[in-house]
């Protein structure tokens, strides 16, 4: 299957997202800072990243930034519960333009975080087909409540 760096800063939501991609035999690289998630992606080659919006250090707007620059083929899922005054409407709306592939909201269903990681894979693999053209973006309406 594929290897997939998930980042967040949340023990909990970390633990779940990669047990989730570990029941679908997904080799499984956790980092709980977009600093550590810099760090892996140094090192390891990476299919996918699922990452968490608000953490600290880096966040994952920054780390998006970043890693589309450095990692222009790797495609990123963002997800988010939104922080303090900011909902996670808006934050996840903030991460598709910054070049998000997909964008899911916290709380989320198991099957989202597999259906999106599918999309993301399948996606990728396309654009690596000699004569490719470049698709745009998908965005998860259902998972964002946005209905473009």
């Amino acid at each position: 299957m594929a290897n997939i760096l998930v980042v967040d800063d949340d023990p909990d939501i970390l633990a779940l997202v990669a047990e989730i991609l570990q029941q679908s035999n997904h080799e499984v690289a956790v980092a709980d800072s977009g600093r550590e998630a810099l760090a892996v992606m140094a090192v390891d080659t990476i299919d996918l990243i699922i990452s968490d919006i608000f953490m600290p250090d880096v966040d994952g707007i920054d780390l998006l930034a970043l890693l589309n620059k450095d990692f222009p083929h790797c495609p990123m899922l963002a997800i988010s519960g939104g922080y303090r005054a900011m909902n996670s409407e808006l934050t996840l709306r903030m991460a598709r333009m910054f070049g998000a592939f997909e964008v899911i909201a916290k709380p989320f269903a198991v099957h989202t975080i597999q259906d999106a990681v599918n999309r993301a894979l399948q996606h990728a693999a396309l654009q690596r087909q000699p004569g490719a053209i470049p698709h745009p973006l998908h965005v998860n309406a259902q998972s964002t409540g946005d209905n473009t």
